[in-house]
């Protein structure tokens, strides 16, 4: 595992969980857990510039995976509706991750902006298994 600031601050994973995919959907295959998403990490910015690229880190989170479940959009670009839909498995132990990404955000001299984020893997979507083409705000309540 890794983890890694470009845009997002994001956990790579080495592996992903065995799952049966939707034949509709097209399998992700670079695996990660956002941890904390761009927009919110956008006033920090500054404070992250140091930090671009791979974060060097002690110890990772011991990731533990549910429930699967599929997440549907409406997404407007450039004033075109796009749909999407992603397959994804939530995180079991979303609080151990919470704390996991508090201590990290205490490293790199920032507070979480996103204290209450729901993590999840994505598996699969319908834009050819592009991940910036994921559903991008998947929460508890699309389980």
């Amino acid at each position: 595992m890794e983890i890694e600031y470009k845009f997002a601050l994001v956990l790579i994973l080495d592996e992903k969980p065995l799952v049966v995919l939707p034949e509709n959907l097209t399998e992700i295959e670079k695996s990660h857990i956002t941890l904390i998403g761009g927009k919110a990490l956008k006033e920090h910015k500054e404070a992250l510039k140091p930090h671009q690229g791979l974060i060097e880190v002690d110890s990772f989170p011991n990731i533990k995976f549910a429930n699967t479940a599929t997440a549907t959009r409406a997404v407007e670009i450039d004033g075109t509706v796009e749909g999407r839909t992603t397959y994804f498995i939530a995180v079991s132990n979303q609080d151990e991750l919470r704390s996991y990404v508090n201590e990290l955000c205490e490293q790199l001299g920032i507070e979480n902006p996103e204290p209450d984020r729901f993590f999840h893997l994505s598996l699969a979507n319908n834009h050819g298994g592009k991940p910036f083409k994921s559903v991008g705000d998947i929460t508890a309540d699309d389980l």
